[in-house]
C-alpha cells in the first residue's frame, strides 16, 4: 500500500512538473530590463501578459515588480506570441521571422485576431539578381509584420529556388492545406507576390492584381487590394478590374490549394496580356501598407456578411 501511494504521488508530481513545463519557459533579464521589456523581447504583449507575469514570479521580484539579475522568470508559452505568430515554412520546418526584432514590435489591434494569411513569393523563370532578392525579402517581412500585429496569424511558405515545376509546386500546396485543415473555420487567404526583372530600376512600382476565375473570394480578395491600390495611385488613369491567372503554376496553386488565393504581380513583366497596371510610389513601407489595408478591408466585408 505504501509503495502504491508512492508510485501515485510520484506519477502526480510528473505529470504536474511535464505540464508546467509545457505551459511555461525560464529567462534570465539582462541589466537594464522591466518586465514590459523583458515580455516584448519574448514576443509578448506585456498589457496583456503583465499580471499574469507577475502572478508567475512574485518570489522572485523586488519591491514587486523589480526584476533580479541573479533569478530566471518564467515566460508563458503562448499561442499569441509573435515568435509563433509570423513563422516562415522552408523545407516543413517552421521557425520563427521575428527575434532580435521583437522588442521594437507593438500590437496595432486584434481586427485580425482570426485571420490565417500564407504568404509566397513569386518565382523568376532565371536566377533573380541580388537587388531582387533584397527587396523581396524586405518586402515579405515587412507584410508579414504588419499582418501579425492586427493580430493574423501569418505563414510565409519560402522557396529558395528559381523556377518551380508543377510536380514541385505540389510540396507548396500540401504545406498550406496542412496548415489550412488546422485552422478550419477561420478566414484564410492566400498571397502570391511576384517581382519581374526591372523591378528594381523603375522609378515606381507598376502592379497588377490577379485571381483565379473560379473563386468568388479570390476575386473579391483581389479587388479589395487592387482598390487601395487604385486610391494611392500616380497616374489619373483608373483601373477598375482585376485580372485571371494565366500562369499554369499559379493556375496549379490556385486549384489545389485550400485558401483563396491572390496574385500581385510588380514590374516590367513581358506579359502581352497584362495591361491592368496601376504606377503606385516606390516605397516598400508603402506599399505594405497598403496591401494590409486590403486585407483588413477584405477581412472586415466578410464580418459584416457573417
Amino acid at each position: 500500500m505504501k509503495n502504491s501511494l508512492i508510485f501515485i504521488l510520484g506519477f502526480i508530481c510528473f505529470h504536474s512538473a511535464m505540464a508546467q513545463k509545457k505551459g511555461f519557459y525560464k529567462i534570465s533579464a539582462e541589466s537594464g530590463d522591466g518586465i514590459y521589456s523583458l515580455l516584448r523581447k519574448q514576443g509578448l504583449d506585456p498589457v496583456k501578459h503583465y499580471a499574469e507575469f507577475i502572478a508567475l514570479n512574485e518570489k522572485n521580484l523586488t519591491n514587486g515588480s523589480e526584476l533580479r539579475l541573479d533569478r530566471e522568470y518564467l515566460i508563458p508559452d503562448t499561442p499569441d506570441s509573435y515568435r509563433k505568430k509570423a513563422v516562415s515554412i522552408t523545407n516543413g520546418k517552421e521557425l520563427s521571422l521575428f527575434e532580435k526584432e521583437l522588442a521594437q514590435i507593438s500590437p496595432k489591434s486584434e481586427k485580425l485576431k482570426n485571420a490565417v494569411i500564407y504568404l509566397m513569393a513569386g518565382q523568376q523563370t532565371s536566377i533573380e539578381s541580388n537587388k531582387i532578392s533584397v527587396l523581396k525579402d524586405e518586402i515579405m517581412q515587412q507584410l508579414a509584420e504588419k499582418l501579425m500585429v492586427h493580430g493574423a496569424q501569418v505563414y510565409l511558405v519560402e522557396n529558395k529556388k528559381s523556377s518551380v515545376n508543377i510536380h514541385e509546386m505540389g510540396y507548396y500546396v500540401e504545406t498550406i492545406n496542412k496548415r489550412y485543415l488546422k485552422n478550419s473555420g477561420k478566414y484564410q487567404r492566400l498571397l502570391l507576390i511576384n517581382l519581374n526583372k526591372g523591378v528594381t530600376d523603375s522609378k515606381y512600382f507598376d502592379v497588377s492584381v490577379f485571381h483565379h476565375d473560379n473563386s468568388a473570394l479570390g476575386e473579391r480578395f483581389a479587388e479589395n487590394i487592387q482598390h487601395i491600390f487604385n486610391e494611392n495611385r500616380i497616374t489619373k488613369d483608373r483601373k477598375t478590374y482585376t485580372e485571371v491567372f494565366s500562369d499554369k503554376n499559379t493556375i496549379y496553386l490556385a486549384k489545389n490549394a485550400l485558401p483563396a488565393i491572390t496574385l500581385i504581380d510588380i514590374g516590367d513583366s513581358k506579359d502581352p496580356n497584362i495591361e491592368e497596371r496601376i504606377a503606385i510610389g516606390k516605397n516598400e513601407k508603402d506599399f505594405t501598407n497598403m496591401i494590409t489595408s486590403g486585407v483588413l478591408n477584405d477581412y472586415a466585408d466578410i464580418e459584416i456578411e457573417e
